[in-house]
């Protein structure tokens, strides 16, 4: 006969033949079953700190992916040579980062398009290695590189439907997070789309 009740150091459950389960195993199993639902809450607040939430408010800069792109030898030469390069957007809203990184191959496609019916123009890319310490983000020399800017940066907002794009960078060579690359740009931080996850 089924039988309920507690007896030392088991607990008989109703409707059983008479095999008792140990309070240790019981309370083991709680433990596990409670720090499972940790790990996977745990998991959830880093995949939003990593993509659409939890992100404190202000601008917001982004590293994409780095291309190959044809930049003029000189500002007079119609020869190209194609390079790679690296390019960080300044949004608007920085809770917003990940959602402009789900947009990155859009973004891309613009900007390679416009590159490739006119080359990047020479002296336009910014060189890191001649660049020592920070500078303002507003580095821009000439009237005809802020033009540059404001060109690529349409067609950006135009690609992603929003005009949450509002300054362009376009580094020469390939930028890796870490190693003190960020030093030598004019921001604090940088938050690269290679260490999102990105979710849709």
């Amino acid at each position: 006969m089924a039988q309920t009740g507690f007896y030392k150091g088991f607990v008989l459950l109703p409707h059983t033949v008479s095999r008792p389960i140990p309070k240790f195993f019981l309370t083991a199993l709680f433990c596990i079953l409670a720090l499972a639902a940790f790990d996977t809450f745990a998991a959830s607040d880093v995949s939003k700190k990593r993509t659409y939430g939890l992100r404190s408010g202000g601008e917001g800069h982004i590293q994409m992916r780095s291309l190959m792109a044809p930049v003029r030898h000189s500002a007079t030469s119609k020869k190209t040579s194609t390079i790679p390069v690296t390019v960080i957007l300044t949004v608007s809203n920085n809770k917003n980062v990940g959602h402009i990184c789900n947009q990155a191959p859009r973004i891309n496609d613009s900007l390679m398009s416009a590159w490739y019916q006119e080359p990047i123009p020479a002296g336009y890319l910014y060189d890191r290695e001649r660049t020592h310490g920070k500078t303002n983000v507003t580095y821009r020399r000439t009237k005809a590189q802020k033009a540059e800017d404001k060109r690529l940066i349409d067609l950006i907002n135009h690609a992603i439907g929003s005009d949450e794009v509002e300054q362009i960078m376009v580094l020469k060579g390939i930028m890796r997070m870490g190693s003190g690359a960020v030093t030598r740009l004019p921001f604090s931080s940088v938050n690269g789309c290679d260490e999102l996850s990105i979710t849709k």
